[in-house]
């Protein structure tokens, strides 16, 4: 206890801007406040919290003191998760979290310093601006499957082959040997916890003038091998090396270069979720320089997809079968009025006997899907004939 005393005052010490620790008069108290994010970046965020503790016994404010700063900075970084997920999703999920993250502050608070003070009551008050990595706390959401599992835990395939050059693009035999790239940036997601489509499993499947469509920038025709595939995410792209000799500092140096362009593609709408150009030069080692690429390629990749997941609204597609104008747009009124969460419900489709619907919700897609097909919520009635990630396929029933 007395050497966790002597680091945290030591720490706070360090960011109070010349802030001086003196005892404080007794009837001294800090203003309790709300906690509130004060500025946001990609990889941070500053956030103003308040911690309280309970003063033991007379004389022990260092103690109280302590426990108030731990205090603060635990809600510093619930306030972080809170950026990531809803209030609902944190409750549900506190154990995990709790133990994971909230239980590690010292992990993803860089600095913090102290506003104000004080003791009343017997309770000892502190308010902190604290530095949040929340790009940790995405990664590490990622990691134990929360944000993944509200995006109903999507499959990821990786079609990213290293060419020398783009001539190569007609060399069919060499794009469907070059396998090292994307399998480095595939154990870069499975790590993260993604579920993934492995190599084998695409080099059965692919064409090769499809792959050649792919590596052009073909978005269509990866769609359609993702769904093939039965991934919900297809990763496409180009690594192109180079290799030249260099003068640096005075001698000449073998530099391995590797330019990176890819994206990563919805295959339920098509839509890019994200995009990533990476150059990466290394001297020496075609090894390493491919490494440092493909990481860096997964890291950019990874973070806009996680990020474009948070606090947005979610598209769930159900497609109808044995379908009559007058059922869809009874089930359409019942999803909008009776299931959490749904914002629109958007009728895409309608030809014969089949239709399509687009649930827009602020809830996870995984939500949307539970309450629709637990038989609990909605009058008209239908058996569920296929079901993946944000989609799910239903035939109506008298």
């Amino acid at each position: 206890m007395k050497l966790k005393v002597l680091l945290i005052f030591g720490f706070a010490l360090t960011f109070a801007c010349s802030q001086t620790y003196t005892t404080p008069a007794p009837q001294t108290s800090a203003p309790r406040i709300p906690e509130q994010i004060v500025t946001a970046t990609s990889a941070e965020t500053e956030i103003l919290t308040e911690g309280v503790a309970g003063i033991s016994a007379e004389g022990a404010l260092d103690i109280a003191r302590d426990h108030a700063i731990d205090d603060a900075l635990r809600k510093a970084v619930e306030q972080g998760v809170g950026v990531y997920i809803d209030s609902e999703t944190q409750i549900s999920n506190f154990q995990l979290i709790s133990d994971n993250i909230y239980s590690q502050t010292s992990g993803y608070v860089s600095s913090y310093r102290i506003i104000d003070e004080g003791a009343s009551g017997g309770i000892y008050n502190v308010v902190i601006k604290a530095i949040v990595k929340t790009e940790n706390i995405e990664n590490d959401l990622a990691a134990i499957g929360i944000l993944l599992g509200e995006q109903g835990r999507p499959r990821v395939m990786v079609v990213v082959k290293e060419l020398g050059s783009l001539s190569e693009l007609s060399d069919s035999g060499t794009l469907m040997s070059s396998i090292m790239f994307e399998t480095i940036i595939l154990d870069n997601f499975r790590e993260l916890g993604f579920p993934v489509v492995d190599a084998a499993t695409v080099s059965e499947i692919i064409e090769r003038d499809q792959l050649k469509l792919i590596l052009e920038g073909d978005d269509a025709t990866a769609t359609l091998l993702g769904l093939e595939a039965g991934a919900e995410i297809i990763i496409t792209g180009t690594a192109l090396h180079s290799e030249e000799n260099r003068i640096i500092a005075g001698s000449s140096r073998e530099i391995h270069e590797f330019e990176v362009s890819t994206r990563a593609i919805n295959t339920s709408t098509g839509n890019v979720l994200a995009g990533s150009a990476v150059t990466i030069a290394v001297p020496f080692s075609k090894s390493q320089a491919r490494t440092e690429a493909a990481d860096n390629t997964s890291n950019e990749l990874s973070s806009a997809i996680l990020s474009g997941w948070v606090q947005q609204e979610n598209t769930t597609v159900i497609v109808i079968s044995n379908a009559d104008f007058t059922t869809v747009q009874i089930l359409r009124s019942e999803i909008r009025t009776k299931l959490r969460g749904v914002l629109d419900v958007i009728t895409r489709d309608f030809t014969g006997s089949k239709a399509t619907l687009e649930v827009i919700s602020d809830t996870a897609t995984s939500q949307v899907i539970d309450e629709l097909t637990s038989g609990e919520l909605l009058e008209t009635t239908f058996e569920v004939t296929g079901l993946s990630a944000n989609r799910v396929e239903i035939r109506l029933t008298d």
